[in-house]
């Protein structure tokens, strides 16, 4: 191979490396109050049912940078469960009481201009709570918003999007009326 179609080659397999997405890195921690409130054992399932898989997407970019992030229900998961627990609950796999949390949107979409980024990261879920033949389902929502300087910091958008777990989980086990029907109140 000639040396121009050895450089040519190479040049184009570090572009195409450049651009790949990087795994997204969650570990959101729940840091909320804790309670007696639920005092009882809870049998924990969480579902991604996000129609697009990224976690976060850089706009504008040729070609834009999707991120997906498949441990997402695990983290989910992982601090809904210490939510559950921070407030009395004992999760437990045969439960009488089903806790099923659907996600239907966690995402953070960047753009970024020459002298600033602007990180809206938004997210969804619907959880729904079943006691022998009562029924509980609502949905929870947040959003969080981040502005800085020049190009975004993964790290900084992965920080985000760990309060934002952070904050939808709070939401959902200080719920009174998911409480109250826990309770049977």
């Amino acid at each position: 191979m000639p040396a121009k179609q050895l450089i040519a080659v190479v040049v184009m397999l570090l572009v195409g490396c450049a651009s790949s997405p990087r795994n997204v890195i969650l570990h959101p921690q729940y840091q909320g109050n804790s309670s007696n409130q639920l005092p009882l054992s809870i049998a924990l399932q969480v579902n991604d049912l996000r129609t697009t898989k990224y976690t976060i997407r850089v706009e504008d970019q040729e070609p834009a940078l999707y991120m997906p992030d498949a441990n997402l229900p695990l983290n989910f998961q992982d601090v809904m469960q210490q939510a559950l627990v921070a407030h009395g609950a004992e999760v437990s796999g045969n439960a009488a009481t089903q806790l099923e949390v659907d996600i239907t949107r966690f995402k953070a979409l960047i753009t970024e201009s020459l002298s600033q980024h602007q990180s809206q990261a938004n997210a969804e879920v619907t959880v729904r709570v079943t006691q022998g033949t009562r029924r509980f389902e609502k949905q929870y929502q947040g959003n969080a918003n981040l502005t800085g300087p020049l190009q975004h910091s993964q790290a900084g958008v992965e920080q985000q999007l760990n309060q934002l777990a952070q904050h939808v989980v709070s939401r959902i086990v200080q719920d009174p009326e998911l409480i109250k029907f826990v309770r049977g109140s």
